[in-house]
């Protein structure tokens, strides 16, 4: 008779499994495990180590965060932006950063590829279920996104990933979340810094 999975197993999606994976990098690698460790007996969880294949329940990512603000005593909107700021400049994630930035040779044209990005994701990952990006060009160098996600936490995320992919460009913008799945963009200055150096060819070892 198979082993009996733990509850946290049993069910959700692969985009579930993929945001605690990244939570459990997060945490870990800016905070320690000692950390870690805490805010999973605070979420009374039966395992510390998320796997990027397994299936968990659905919400319990945004439950995670809530858990891990309460520890660490910051708003769980921060926790989620850091991680998404996190999974672009952190140099273990080097993948990350290469294939948002494969959405084009400057900031703009990354704005408008994030509509292609789940289907780009799942010719890697056919499982794989990113969120509904829609975006709207309001105004000269405005933008609306509009991020649809079954996690309450994500479009936090994107806008981590917002804010270190403007500085990967060295793009000056304001980015401004409204507290659901809507995102204001503005572009103040396209040309602010030095956008990092990029290669469309991986770089060799």
């Amino acid at each position: 008779m198979p082993a009996k999975l733990p509850a946290e197993t049993i069910a959700g999606s692969h985009m579930d499994a993929l945001l605690l994976r990244s939570l459990q990098g997060y945490l870990r690698d800016t905070f320690g495990p000692t950390v870690w460790q805490a805010i999973c007996r605070r979420a009374a969880l039966t395992i510390e180590t998320f796997e990027p294949m397994m299936r968990y329940d659905r919400g319990m990512a945004d439950r995670v965060a809530k858990h891990a603000a309460e520890t660490l005593g910051r708003p769980v909107e921060s926790v989620w932006e850091d991680m998404g700021t996190y999974l672009v400049t952190n140099p273990g994630h080097e993948g990350v950063r290469r294939l948002l930035r494969f959405g084009g040779i400057g900031f703009v044209d990354f704005l408008h590829s994030l509509e292609e990005m789940p289907g780009r994701a799942r010719l890697a990952m056919p499982e794989l279920e990113l969120p509904e990006v829609i975006l709207t060009e309001i105004g000269p160098d405005r933008f609306e996104l509009r991020c649809r996600s079954k996690v309450a936490g994500f479009p936090r995320v994107l806008v981590g990933i917002l804010t270190a992919m403007a500085d990967d460009y060295g793009t000056l913008c304001l980015i401004e979340p409204d507290g659901g799945e809507r995102i204001s963009v503005r572009i103040l200055d396209s040309r602010h810094g030095a956008a990092r150096s990029f290669d469309l060819a991986m770089p060799e070892r």
